[in-house]
Formats: structure tokens, sequence, C-alpha cells
């Protein structure tokens, strides 16, 4: 099947798709067809012959009247298909009997029948049909169909073969040269097969990819044209880092101050010093680049070696070290300023060290100070005179801090009463309908009383019944909100005016305080949203939790949103890890200039100097975030887009001693 064409394997796929169906279908409908047909031509009416026979029959047979009978059966043998007819006797003895030429090998069909009179059996017939023309019409239906099938699956062959002649195999062939074309890298000739199927998609993928894979040659050919750029510019920096190298080694061995290298194997080992350090410590390049022990009995202090080699590795280069070093044929030590730096190349390091001889600047130094001895007395005078500024300074200061604390008491007791005055509106509504109603309640109870002492008329209790139940359900309704409105304001409330921490529900915290504050936030443009997943429990101190969220949120209505804006701030939280839980206050306001990012917790910073704005508001969020909650805030704004304080606070609050 490998071997054979398309064109072969299509003919082959043509040719059984079309006969084997025709076959199966066909032969199960011929079987079908001779089934009914033997069912209908020789069943059937043998069947109603031999019932037909044995009624007949009855009186002939017992009054013995065979010309009767012989009448019976010549009728019956009038149809072709019945070629034997006998009717027997009680005994079996063969009473009337009719035969037709038998053909060899026909196939017949046996009918037999009892006879009676009333109840008993005087006689058998015996009825015996052929199948032969039945075959023979059958024989020529399949010869007809056949050559139905035969004229079909010609014609068939005939338009298929057309159709895919030319359709698929001569398409197909121009693809295969103009693959052939491509292949051979002929990629300027276009591929035209102007088709709307397959094949003409197929012809417009293969005219693309002529068309990428030129654009990709061409850009391989710029490429090369680059990379032989960037060898040639390669070439060139080596050549220039080769310059380098000798400007480095020549600037190394000039430099005035003392200068070693040193590589780390196993341990650091001096590999090159430069002329200023040969002349400082009179030791020879090549004593002192070939001997360890010499390297090491440089150092006058072991520990100072070992602690310059540290701070390297730690920081990757060392500032202002002083240490005693030995001279080499001089019996002295000269104390050096060491400064250093880690370098590597590839994979190895090295160390750079300038060893800067500073024994005589530091007697100098000691000289001078001798010197100035004289000066203590002075000295010590100006001193007492700066302790006596301290002390008033330090006075001032406390003076600040007692009115910051006072201004942050202040600050919180103005929210708590804003909070009240809010909370107080909002009972009015509910309080002032549940007296309207519970009032005219009373009235209505008063009438009824009065009609009830007069004859009460059916009609009159039915509408008083109905308008109790009307204001009872007000009544429940009114004081059903005000009793959640004072449930809320006393959870909030006794959290902002205490310190004592509980297990709550973050959400449930959060809701209940939107709800506290919803009068103060319906007088604005704005919404508050709350998206914290139900069960994110915290134990921690909910009333610095609530006074942080009433300060952020009245900080975005204050900063955020200005002129006719409408505002959303949006409170969500997540678990930040499996002990800390982040909460992310955000709003889609203004946003805050970079400039002023930096400040925004510093207390009495505030850009509405003079318009609502004390400056002590983000100030208080950060110091019981920091020292109530023991958490951090951070800040992040885009300007115009909007401003996102994340809070990261841990589930369990520490004791505040602890924190501190």
């Amino acid at each position: 099947m490998r071997k054979l064409s398309l064109r072969q394997i299509s003919i082959l796929g043509v040719a059984l798709g079309i006969l084997l169906p025709a076959m199966v279908f066909g032969y199960f409908m011929t079987v079908a067809r001779y089934e009914r047909e033997l069912q209908l031509r020789i069943r059937v009416p043998m069947a109603q012959n031999a019932d037909m026979l044995s009624k007949a029959m009855e009186v002939p047979l017992w009054n013995v009247d065979k010309e009767v009978s012989k009448q019976f059966v010549q009728a019956v043998m009038r149809n072709r298909e019945v070629i034997s007819l006998v009717v027997t006797d009680e005994a079996g003895n063969v009473f009337v009997r009719s035969d037709k030429v038998r053909k060899p090998g026909i196939h017949t069909l046996k009918e037999e029948r009892p006879i009676y009179l009333e109840t008993k059996v005087i006689g058998k017939v015996v009825l015996e049909m052929t199948t032969e023309y039945v075959n023979r019409d059958l024989l020529d239906d399949i010869f007809k169909l056949g050559a139905g099938l035969v004229a079909q699956v010609i014609f068939s062959f005939a338009l298929i073969w057309f159709l895919f002649d030319r359709r698929i195999v001569r398409p197909i062939q121009a693809l295969q040269a103009a693959t052939a074309k491509l292949a051979s890298g002929k990629l300027d000739e276009p591929l035209v097969l102007q088709r709307q199927d397959e094949i003409g998609n197929l012809a417009s993928g293969l005219n693309q990819m002529r068309l990428n894979l030129g654009q990709l040659i061409s850009e391989r050919e710029q490429q090369n044209i680059i990379l032989q750029q960037e060898l040639k510019e390669r070439l060139r920096v080596e050549q220039a880092l080769r310059d380098t190298e000798e400007k480095f080694i020549g600037i190394f061995q000039a430099s005035p101050v003392a200068m070693s290298v040193l590589r780390k194997n196993n341990q650091y080992r001096i590999v090159d010093v430069n002329d200023a350090w040969v002349r400082q410590f009179a030791w020879s390049a090549e004593t002192i680049l070939s001997n360890l022990e010499i390297q090491e009995d440089l150092w006058r202090n072991s520990e100072d070696y070992a602690q310059v080699l540290r701070l390297l590795e730690r920081d990757g280069e060392l500032q202002g070290f002083e240490a005693w070093l030995r001279c080499g044929t001089e019996d002295k030590t000269l104390l050096c300023q060491i400064s250093g730096r880690l370098i590597r190349f590839g994979d190895e390091p090295f160390l750079i060290l300038v060893q800067e001889d500073i024994t005589e600047k530091r007697q100098n130094e000691k000289d001078i100070l001798n010197m100035n001895v004289t000066l203590e007395r002075r000295v010590s005078e100006r001193t007492h005179e700066l302790e006596e500024a301290n002390n008033e300074l330090t006075v001032v200061l406390e003076n600040l801090q007692r009115a910051q604390q006072e201004l942050l008491r202040t600050e919180k007791m103005a929210a708590l009463g804003s909070l009240v005055a809010g909370v107080a509106h909002e009972l009015n509504t509910p309080i002032g309908t549940s007296v309207t109603v519970a009032s005219t309640l009373q009235e209505q109870t008063d009438d009824i009383l009065q009609q009830y002492s007069h004859g009460l008329r059916k009609s009159a209790l039915e509408e008083y019944l109905k308008n109790a139940r009307m204001g009872t359900d007000l009544l429940l309704r009114n004081l059903s909100k005000a009793s959640e409105l004072v449930t809320s304001f006393k959870q909030v409330a006794v959290d902002r005016t205490s310190a004592n921490r509980r297990v709550f529900a973050l959400h449930e915290m959060v809701s209940e305080l939107i709800l506290t504050l919803g009068p103060m936030i319906r007088k604005t443009k704005h919404e508050v949203v709350s998206d914290i997943p139900e069960k994110m429990m915290m134990d921690s101190y909910p009333g610095a939790m609530g006074q942080v969220m009433t300060n952020l949120i009245n900080n975005a209505f204050i900063h955020a949103f200005g002129g006719e804006s409408r505002g959303t701030v949006t409170i969500s939280a997540r678990f930040f890890d499996i002990d800390r839980i982040e909460i992310i206050v955000k709003d889609n306001g203004k946003g805050i200039i970079p400039v002023n990012l930096g400040r925004i917790f510093d207390p009495f910073f505030t850009t509405r100097l003079g318009q609502g704005g004390s400056g002590l508001g983000l100030n208080i969020v950060y110091n019981l975030i920091k020292d109530v909650l023991g958490g951090d805030i951070s800040v992040d704004s885009i300007v115009g887009k909007g401003t996102s304080f994340t809070i990261v606070l841990p589930r369990i609050a520490k004791i505040a001693d602890e924190q501190n």
C-alpha cells in the first residue's frame, strides 16, 4: 500500500468505497426480497389452499365422491407453483392424487392438513409447491441489479476520475514542480494557482513560504554582514584591551603609592607589586613573590591581615584600615593606611591593596594634639554652654511631644464625635418614624375602645387590625434598623475608646465600620467598598484597626478626590503568609506627587494647610500600625490614577511591651 501512488490509492479507495457498500446492501436487499417473495407466493398460498382443501374434502371424502374431490384438486393444480396434491383417507390410502413433472434439483415446500368430520379425523391433505419460479425471478432481478451496479460504477469512476485528475492530481503536480523550484533556490518565481480550496490555500502558503524564505535569506545575509562588523569591532576592542592592559601595567608600576595584587588559590598570595612598594618595604619583587612565609611575616599582627581579607570578601572593598607592617632589610615597622578592592577576572578573585605609609603623618598629628592641650579649657567652657543650650532644647522638645500627644488625642476624640453625630443623625429617621407610628396606633386604639363601648362594628375592627399589623411591621423594621445602628456604634465606640484586644472577623469589623460611617459617606459623592473574604480571623486591637481605616478613608475623601469627581475607596485583604494578613486600602483619586511620598507619614505634614488638613491623620495611622498593631505600612501612588496603602499585620498581635 505504501508503494502505491496517490492516484492508485484514490482509484482503489473509490472502487472499494462504491463496490463494497453496493455488494453488501445488494446482498441483504436480495435476501430480504427473496424471503418476501417466498412468503407471498409460496407459503401463504400453500397454507390457504391446504386449509381450503381440508374443509372442502370433508363431505366428498365421507361420501367417497372422487369426482367432486378431483374438481377441487384440479382447481388448485392450476397454480404453476403447485406440483403435487394428495388426499388420503383415515386408513392412509390415497383417495385423490395429482402430480406434475418434477425437474431434477428443484426445491419444494410441503404443507399438511387433517380432514375433520365434526371432531373426528377422516383423512389428510398433503400439498407440495416448488420455489423454481421464485428462484428464476430472483436471478433475473439479480442480473438487472448487477447490470445497474456496473453501469453506476463505470459512470462514478469516470466522473470521479475526471474531477480527481482536474482538481487534485494536476494541481498537485504543479505544486510539486513549484516546490522543486523552491528546493533548487529559485525564489524569485511566484507560484500562481488561483483556487478557492485547500490546494489553493496550500499554494498560497507555499508562495508565502517562498517570500518568507527570501526574507530570511536576506536577513541572514544582513546578519552575516553585521556579524562581520561585530567581529571587526571585537578584534578592535581586544586590541584596545591589550593597549589598556599595557597602560594599566605602566600606571601600576609608575604609581607613587605602594600597591600589591593578591590572587586566591587555597589562600591569598601576592602575585605582583609595583616599584613604589619595593621602595617602601625594602623587599625585592622576586623575594616577596616567591616566598609565602615572608608574605605572611610582612604583617606584624596576623589578626590585622585576617581582618583585611574578611572585610574585603564581605564588602568587596576596604577604605582607611590601619595596620603595622614590617620592612625587609631594616629592623623597623611602618604604620600603613590600607585600602583595597576585590575584583574578578572570570571566576578567579583578585585583591588590589594600596598600602600608604602614614607613620610620619600620625606622628605629626600626635604633635598637633599635644599643641592643642592648652585649648582644652576653652573647649570645656564651650561644651558647658552647649550642654545648657541642649537642656533648653530638651525642654522645648518635651513640650512639643506633649502638644503632639494632645493633638493626637484631640484628633481621635474629634473623629469619635463626628461618628456620634453621624450615628445620631442616622438614628433620627427610624426613631422618628417609630414614634409617629406608635402615636397613630395609640389614637386608633383609643378610637376603637370608644366604639367598643357603644357597639363595635366588624368592618371597623377589621380596619383597626389591618392598620395595627401594618403599624407593628413598620415599628419592627425601624426599631430593628435603629438596633443595628446602635449595636454597630457600641462596638465601634468601645473599640475606639479602649485598647482591649479581642478575636474578631476582619470582614465583620470593616463592615460594621462602613455601616457606622454611613452618614459621613452619604454626605459625599464617593463610596467605600469592602472586598474582604469571610472567616479571616484576627486576635488584635479592633479599636486601633478602626481608627486606621477611618483615617485612611477620611484622607482619601479630603485629598484624593476633588471637585465634582466621584471616587471609590476599596478595602481588600489576603493572607500574606501563614502568620500575617495584607490589607490594601486603594482609591482611584488624583494620586500623590513623588516628592511628597516620603513625607506623608511625618507629623504636621499636609498639602491642605488651613483647608481642613491637620497633618496628623496619616501620622496617627503610622503610629498605631507600628506601636499598637505591630505591623508595617507602605504607600504606592501614580499621579492621576490613584493611591494604594498596603498594610501587613500579624494575625495575632504581640503584647505592647514585646513590641517595644
